[in-house]
């Protein structure tokens, strides 16, 4: 999913089967894709994403080990992009606040449960709008 700044969803990827990373999607999708122009926040799963893609400004959370604690600063900017990332997630939970997606699903088909959770996104942007 990708969003911007003010929580309208601006990008759905059809469903996947299994348990495909987060990241391996995004490199099927969005390899050739031009973010140049535009602030990337990604999590700790996309830590790759530098190898793939050309950005204007890129935003990954610091990683923490036993060996390595993070210091100060870096506690202080994983607080801050986290801050911005809330509104991801916040734009999910929209769209799990259809009860067609809260319930256990039995769409079999994947064509059309891609088919509602676009129509999910869609009445949730306007929702946001209005």
């Amino acid at each position: 999913m990708i969003c911007d700044k003010n929580k309208r969803i601006l990008f759905v990827s059809s469903c996947y089967g299994g348990k495909v990373h987060d990241f391996t999607i995004f490199k099927e999708l969005c390899t050739g894709f031009d973010f140049s122009k535009m602030k990337v926040y990604v999590d700790l799963g996309f830590l790759g994403i530098k190898k793939v893609i050309k950005y204007k400004q890129l935003f990954i959370p610091h990683k923490a080990s036993k060996k390595h604690p993070l210091t100060r600063d870096q506690k202080e900017a994983n607080c801050t992009y986290s801050k911005t990332r809330v509104g991801i997630e916040n734009a999910i939970a929209k769209i799990k606040s259809f009860f067609i997606l809260r319930s256990k699903n039995r769409i079999r088909i994947a064509n059309k449960l891609n088919d509602t959770i676009g129509i999910c996104s869609l009445l949730s942007n306007f929702k946001l709008m209005h």
